[in-house]
């Protein structure tokens, strides 16, 4: 067998619905009829968005209690570790309508803290941060830096995290430095972290809340320690506005979901982005390297399968 037969084999594999039918049947794939609704946003009144814009103003990101996502947000959950259960990284997850689906219910609220032609970037992750082996979610960083802040501090680009289960002090919830109390923040040195550990905030949150941030905020994820035995699951997409130079390629439209090989690609492009946080085995970097998407890149592999599986 060809190295291209092998690879196309095994993104086959991958791409197909019935894998992840069948780790987590509750959850939809590739299903018209279940995403049409995704384009019915949420509803966020005057006096909210005018308070998340001010916190974002001040501090630099903004938080939100349990929202009316439309989905069974504890079924996404069970999802996400069905995935991880079966030896696939979270962000395998994004093979599922669920979390696209969630992300475009968003819409209106994305229009206001960025503006009306938004766009979703190709950068996503999950997270199953299990507190049985006393796992962590990421070291202190910024996402991007200053250079995400318009002149008068408005973002660029926003991440935006979303947990699936209660996160908690206790199974490594977020903790944040708010960008006023943060000497760096906005600034050309802002790989110089200066904590002041009285400053900094655990943002504990129910299952379905949100957290958004600016790229230029001081994050991190907390460690879950025995015997905590919930695990804390959250997914987070980034995104950016429509009136910049595209910060990765290519910019996504946020109402509308990928195919499954156009997931499988992006998601195969997130598995080399965050290499350095997780181990990878030599199978799928390989499969990673050949199929991940590029701007202008295919695979004579993938083209040969995307011109069969071409509607007639």
């Amino acid at each position: 067998m060809s190295n291209e037969q092998s690879l196309a084999e095994r993104f086959n594999a991958l791409a197909d619905p019935a894998l992840w039918g069948g780790l987590a049947p509750q959850l939809h794939i590739d299903d018209p009829a279940f995403t049409a609704a995704a384009k019915q946003p949420m509803n966020f009144d005057a006096a909210a968005l005018n308070g998340i814009n001010a916190d974002l103003a001040r501090e630099g990101y903004f938080q939100l209690p349990a929202l009316d996502w439309g989905v069974d947000v504890a079924g996404v959950a069970a999802g996400v570790s069905a995935v991880v259960t079966a030896g696939y990284m979270p962000v395998f997850a994004f093979m599922y309508d669920e979390p696209w689906f969630m992300y475009a219910r968003l819409h209106k609220l994305m229009t206001t803290v960025l503006d009306a032609g938004y766009r979703m970037m190709p950068a996503f992750w999950a997270w199953h941060v299990d507190g049985k082996r006393e796992g962590a979610g990421w070291t202190p960083h910024r996402d991007l830096g200053y250079r995400t802040l318009l002149p008068d501090r408005r973002p660029k680009a926003m991440t935006f995290w979303l947990p699936l289960s209660e996160a908690t002090p206790q199974n490594g919830c977020m903790y944040i430095m708010p960008a006023d109390l943060d000497p760096t923040y906005g600034t050309p040195s802002d790989n110089q972290f200066k904590i002041d550990l009285q400053s900094m905030r655990a943002l504990p949150s129910p299952a379905g809340g949100l957290l958004a941030w600016t790229q230029a905020v001081l994050h991190w994820g907390g460690r879950a320690r025995k015997p905590v035995t919930t695990p804390r699951i959250s997914i987070s997409v980034e995104f950016q506005r429509g009136d910049q130079a595209p910060i990765y390629e290519p910019l996504l439209d946020p109402l509308q979901l990928p195919d499954m090989t156009s997931r499988l690609r992006l998601i195969l492009r997130q598995v080399l982005q965050y290499k350095h946080m997780y181990p990878l085995s030599p199978d799928m970097e390989s499969l990673a390297e050949a199929a991940a998407f590029r701007p202008g890149l295919t695979p004579a592999f993938l083209q040969d399968m995307m011109q069969r599986n071409k509607p007639a």
